[in-house]
């Protein structure tokens, strides 16, 4: 039986695709005061909104502890908000601020730029499929 190669796998080209992104990503924000990871936490943040702080440590694959302390940083600058869910004292949600919002807009300019150099030389119908796919791929795994 012939061993599995990784470069078989979506997963696997996803991550490199991602750890791609991530690099330009940090070069590009460089002295702007905002690091890649909460880019990242306010990009989350500002898509799908007000969250318990153990599903943000989710998507951004990070501890716990590593969540609160980017909360904190999130929430001094004054970015991110948290509170207690009503329902249950003991969950923190997190939400974004107006002045994250606004953060944000100057944020997305680059996040646009990677975006389009990521890009180049490939049809929308091209991405369009990619995220197709990548949808699916996801559901399959729910």
């Amino acid at each position: 039986m012939q061993s599995f190669s990784p470069l078989e796998s979506l997963g696997f080209h996803c991550n490199l695709t991602f750890k791609a992104f991530s690099a330009v990503l940090e070069k590009r924000l460089a002295g702007t005061g905002v690091s890649r990871v909460q880019f990242m936490a306010l990009a989350h943040l500002i898509v799908l909104g007000t969250m318990p702080q153990k599903d943000l440590a989710e998507l951004l694959s990070i501890t716990s502890a590593s969540t609160v302390r980017l909360v904190d940083r999130l929430s001094r600058d004054g970015w991110a908000k948290r509170t207690s869910d009503p329902e249950d004292r003991r969950i923190k949600l997190v939400s974004p601020t107006l002045e994250a919002l606004e953060t944000w807009t100057e944020m997305s300019n680059h996040a646009r730029e990677i975006t389009a150099r990521a890009y180049a030389g490939i049809t929308d119908d091209e991405i369009n499929a990619v995220k197709t796919v990548l949808k699916k791929v996801r559901e399959n795994l729910l």
